[in-house]
């Protein structure tokens, strides 16, 4: 193999190494630019999830508030009822000693 035709044979390695490198890169930036969308969406999930997490705590409280107030008037009204049940028999009571 002559000089020249070694030149050429490296000029063409050499060229084919750009064309690679250049692709190389630009495929680097595209990995580059969908991990940056790929964080940015989960990012924005992640924003979503906690605010949806916030949302359902402040609903299970109010629910919770909710059923203690229930509770409390049930118990009231089971007491209401007792005493009435008590006037009651006493009253039928009366009636039947007369």
């Amino acid at each position: 193999m002559d000089n020249e035709k070694l030149f050429e044979l490296m000029a063409k390695v050499y060229s084919e190494l750009q064309s690679t490198k250049s692709e190389m890169q630009n495929g680097l930036k595209e990995v580059k630019e969908k991990l940056e969308k790929v964080e940015n969406a989960v990012t924005g999930l992640e924003y979503k999830l906690k605010e949806t997490k916030k949302t359902l705590y402040d609903g299970y409280a109010q629910n919770t508030e909710s059923i203690k107030r229930i509770e409390i008037k049930l118990d009231e009204i089971s007491e209401k009822v007792d005493k009435h049940d008590i006037k009651i028999q006493v009253i039928e009571g009366g009636e039947k000693a007369l």
